[in-house]
């Protein structure tokens, strides 16, 4: 009974690859079809298909397509190279492993910032989980600076973030609500964000505490809630002058 080849469709489907890899490995003549019927259209065996999963493991392995071409072309290999391939992609897979584990915990992190608000502000949990992704990406940059936020244990930084999470959505607040940059609410609220930026950033870094601009992408106020903090800052070092 004649074998059943496998149309270049089926074959993709079986293997999990696409016909444009197949279409490719055949031009470059490393997956050659076994028949052709009319048309054209490629028929690939049962050998064909054991060969191609023998290009898929060593393609896993860090193995370019022309490297995989010459050791098919042999019966036996040399084990160092295997096994050196076989170290360069578990490196590779421990530090994919590493990295998804830091994803993890940032978003466990985010978690915990939020865990006893009801309703959060979506550009506020924007802007923290962005800063939480953007600190973990350029760490080494500012691993080095003493007595900032950037070396703060784990629990501390929780804290710092709980703290400055609730900060910014009181600013809302109050203005939404309208408040005056002047009133109780506000003198009070820039009070404690001065206080405590002050125990945690560095002297030469503080600047009474609040500095952002209109044009700063890097927070999570509108220009409004901005103006609001700016005047209210104002007021607070005067009553302190």
């Amino acid at each position: 009974m004649e074998e059943r080849k496998l149309t270049i469709g089926e074959l993709a489907k079986r293997s999990n690859t696409t016909v444009r890899a197949l279409r490719y490995y055949d031009n470059i003549g490393l997956l050659k079809p076994t028949d052709y019927k009319e048309g054209g259209h490629r028929l690939y065996s049962i050998e064909d298909y054991k060969r191609l999963q023998q290009i898929q493991s060593l393609k896993f392995l860090g193995f370019s397509l022309k490297n995989i071409e010459e050791l098919l072309a042999e019966t036996l290999v040399e084990q160092q190279d295997l096994t050196k391939a076989i170290d360069f992609k578990t490196r590779e897979l421990l530090a994919q492993q590493q990295e998804i584990q830091r994803t993890i915990n940032q978003l466990k992190h985010m978690k915990n910032i939020i865990v006893d608000k009801q309703h959060i502000d979506l550009n506020l949990f924007c802007f923290v989980l962005y800063a939480i992704i953007w600190e973990e990406e350029n760490i080494e940059s500012y691993s080095d600076r003493k007595d900032s936020l950037y070396n703060l244990t784990n629990k501390e930084r929780l804290e710092f973030d709980k703290t400055y999470f609730d900060f910014f959505t009181r600013i809302k607040h109050l203005v939404a609500s309208e408040h005056s940059p002047d009133s109780k609410e506000a003198q009070e609220l820039i009070g404690l964000i001065i206080e405590s930026i002050n125990k945690i950033v560095a002297p030469q870094e503080q600047n009474s505490g609040i500095s952002l601009s209109d044009n700063d992408v890097f927070n999570p106020l509108t220009n409004e809630e901005i103006t609001f903090l700016k005047k209210a800052k104002q007021y607070y070092l005067q009553k302190k002058g």
